[in-house]
């Protein structure tokens, strides 16, 4: 697949509404796009990744009252891919509407073939997940919303 061709498949998926996520393999290069959506201030962008899993991207209802102070964003502390499950078939760590504590596992990020769990630094309440299972982050990137116990 060459450049032109990436470039046709990005501008035919920005033009079609009905696609929000497309991925494809061909041999060994493997292309995921997806829309950008509200949270994330991307656009939408081909990315290789080595793996992928069903996304679990999830969300309380807005509450009634507005929070006093904006929720905290707990954000990757490595590169990797986010699972927030310790196996396929298990249960998540946290669910949004759980209670947090410091130090507890929130999350793995798998990165070099090491499964990393990572831990929670704050004390509060999940608000929001922010990345889908399965999916690839950045250093500094936001993983959850957590408002903070008073």
């Amino acid at each position: 697949m060459d450049l032109k061709e990436i470039r046709d498949l990005l501008e035919l998926i920005d033009t079609t509404s009905a696609i929000e996520e497309f991925e494809m393999e061909q041999g060994d290069l493997r292309i995921r796009i997806r829309k950008a959506t509200g949270h994330s201030g991307d656009s939408s962008s081909p990315q290789q990744t080595g793996s992928s899993a069903p996304g679990t991207a999830t969300a309380l209802p807005a509450p009634k009252a507005a929070p006093a102070e904006p929720p905290h964003v707990f954000k990757a502390p490595i590169v990797g891919t986010f699972y927030l499950t310790p196996k396929p078939d298990a249960d998540p760590f946290v669910r949004p509407g759980d209670a947090v504590h410091k130090g507890m596992v929130v999350c793995i990020i798998e990165a070099m073939k090491l499964f990393n769990q990572i831990e929670s630094d704050v004390d509060g309440t999940l608000v929001r997940v922010l990345v889908e299972n399965g999916q690839p982050v950045e250093y500094g990137e936001p993983l959850f919303e957590i408002r903070l116990n008073s």
